[in-house]
């Protein structure tokens, strides 16, 4: 009997102790549950919170573009417009017009300074052309300088007829004829303008001059004329040079044909020779 109740103690001890160690075992595997669980919640929390900063730090292709898009309509809502100038381009604008005035009064001197010396150019041209300007009044009291230094060897004459050596005949002569060397000097006569320049086969190479007040005065037989049509001579100015006599004048030998018109009458030199 008593060992009977001894097993069935044994049997009962077996049992409790299962239990017991069924029940830690069971608890031992609620306490690594739990915090099985607890360390899976933290490791989602810092992959989560691990995740969010590269995100952040490395974002997406499209999340740049959405950040391209909307910097860029930040800049153009930040952008200056076109038309709006800056304090520089106001400072250059606000300069310009008075630069331009600046340049316009510098213009304006120089223009007057321009003018004034293009006036004064003209009145020194104008005074020397007025100091150079010859009167070539012609004074009948005066009388006129002899052109060379000869001997009249035909006189005027325009009513009766005189001989001519060389043409073996007699005609009328409306000038004088000075005997002078080959080469010597022809003068004016008086104060003058030349007005004609030609040549002829009986007296050469011939200048015409006019000595004012309706006068004028021809030299004949001329060569190496210095003058030209146009010119202004005062008296005593060189015309030109004896030249060799034409085959008109041939036995009279080189000389001068001097001829005086007062209009379209010839006057005798000789009366105004002085």
């Amino acid at each position: 009997m008593f060992e009977e109740k001894e097993s069935f103690w044994k049997k009962k001890g077996f049992y409790v102790s299962a239990c017991v160690l069924l029940v830690a075992i069971m608890a031992v595997g609620v306490i690594y549950y739990r915090q099985a669980d607890t360390n899976g919640e933290d490791k989602l929390l810092a992959n989560i919170a691990t995740e969010v900063p590269e995100a952040t730090a490395t974002p997406s292709k499209e999340e740049k573009e959405i950040k391209q898009a909307n910097a860029g309509v930040s800049q153009n809502i930040v952008k200056k417009p076109e038309n709006q100038t800056s304090s520089d381009e106001e400072q250059d604008i606000t300069k310009k017009p008075k630069e331009k005035k600046e340049t316009q009064k510098k213009e304006v001197v120089q223009n007057k300074k321009t003018t004034e010396k293009q006036k004064d150019s003209t009145q020194t041209k104008a005074v020397t052309a007025s100091a150079n300007h010859i009167n070539y009044s012609f004074d009948v009291e005066k009388g006129l300088l002899w052109p060379v230094k000869g001997d009249v060897i035909l006189k005027y004459s325009i009513t009766n007829t005189i001989y001519f050596k060389t043409l073996a005949q007699y005609k009328c002569n409306p000038g004088v004829v000075i005997s002078a060397k080959e080469g010597s000097k022809v003068k004016a006569a008086a104060n003058c303008k030349v007005t004609k320049i030609e040549k002829s086969d009986e007296l050469g190479l011939m200048v015409t001059t006019d000595i004012g007040n309706g006068y004028t005065v021809s030299y004949g037989q001329l060569d190496n004329i210095s003058v030209n049509k146009g010119d202004e001579l005062k008296e005593g100015d060189v015309i030109g040079t004896i030249a060799a006599p034409t085959k008109y004048y041939s036995e009279e030998g080189s000389n001068l044909y001097f001829q005086v018109n007062e209009g379209k009458e010839t006057v005798d030199p000789l009366l105004l020779l002085r």
